[in-house]
């Protein structure tokens, strides 16, 4: 995996604020890069991307963004996505709106389900542009089709004043929901979620993520006969604490010993052979920390785990479009990308 080392130069948290910034791409540096992106018919992986994309932000929101950027990436790429696992959308509307642009500038068709249609407004210090958020899922229709009645959503829980207690924004409602793989004949199972900010919670469990990864498995693993699952994550909550991995990251991860053990692996961690300067390099929100994850069932396996850097999106902006806000970022938060093998 070629990594890169950022230069930051703000950190925004809790989906709003400021821009994170690495040193900017000159279009000479960007060289050619040959065009052979195609759809995925290998029948032995699916290519998945998961990201908060934080309400596809534009130049003109109080947050700015340049969210088209992570697309252009995509097609730098040999295969474009099978799977978009998102997160901060602003409901069904504007998830339509994600996979139109990619069916408009990738191969393929896509279509989108969401947590909730209309999500509550939850007065966001970056206004209007973020007031509405629910979780997502982008998926290729020529090679995942939805299973009726296998839809599942679940509200995820918060810290508050010692305890876990479940939370009350419509961001933090989880999403689940099993397709047919219809190249490989398989059944697939994929989720999305966001959980909350609030970090009140008991002092081994802070960020209530060990009740958070409970709950996720259990519902991920509600479906019967799935022969692959894969989820994403915002977490707000770091893997690592300084010194060594949190409880509820050893938890999840089946590659690191744990006395409990829900059998999901990382991708990252995998590309990464577990190093961990490689894993901060891998930081998706500010200042080394990882937020943001994606999982799949351990009885799988990953290739191509790679953290999408600014620097790439902005530079397959300028190769495909002529010009970039070098200033903007497609996010506040770095993609991940893997191919997930059955």
């Amino acid at each position: 995996m070629n990594l890169k080392v950022p230069v930051l130069v703000s950190l925004a948290l809790f989906g709003c604020g400021g821009v994170q910034s690495e040193a900017p791409v000159e279009p000479d540096a960007l060289g050619t890069v040959p065009q052979e992106i195609a759809v995925n018919t290998n029948t032995g992986f699916l290519v998945v991307y998961n990201v908060n994309y934080e309400n596809l932000p534009t130049a003109s929101d109080v947050c700015a963004g340049d969210w088209q950027d992570l697309i252009y990436y995509m097609k730098t790429q040999a295969y474009s996505p099978d799977v978009l696992i998102v997160h901060q959308m602003s409901g069904a509307a504007q998830a339509a709106q994600l996979a139109q642009f990619m069916q408009d500038n990738l191969p393929g068709l896509y279509d989108s389900i969401v947590s909730e249609a209309n999500p509550e407004a939850m007065n966001s210090p970056c206004g209007p542009a973020k007031d509405f958020q629910t979780n997502a899922i982008i998926y290729r229709t020529g090679r995942l089709q939805p299973i009726s009645g296998t839809k599942a959503t679940w509200q995820v829980y918060k810290g508050a004043n010692g305890s876990c207690v479940l939370n009350t924004q419509s961001r933090s409602i989880g999403l689940r929901m099993a397709f047919t793989d219809i190249i490989a004949n398989k059944k697939v199972v994929l989720g999305s979620s966001h959980w909350p900010t609030n970090q009140e919670g008991p002092a081994s469990d802070s960020g209530c993520a060990e009740k958070n990864i409970q709950l996720t498995d259990t519902k991920m693993r509600g479906v019967s006969g799935a022969n692959l699952m894969v989820w994403g994550v915002d977490s707000n909550e770091g893997d690592y604490n300084g010194s060594a991995y949190k409880d509820w990251y050893n938890q999840a991860n089946s590659a690191i010993a744990s006395t409990v053990d829900y059998s999901w692996n990382d991708p990252i961690y995998e590309a990464c052979s577990g190093s961990r300067s490689c894993l901060d390099d891998n930081w998706t929100i500010g200042s080394g920390g990882r937020i943001d994850f994606l999982f799949f069932n351990a009885a799988a396996t990953s290739s191509h785990g790679h953290t999408v850097t600014f620097n790439e999106a902005d530079a397959a902006d300028v190769q495909f479009t002529g010009s970039d806000r070098a200033d903007l970022n497609y996010s506040d938060h770095r993609a991940m990308s893997a191919r997930i093998h059955y």
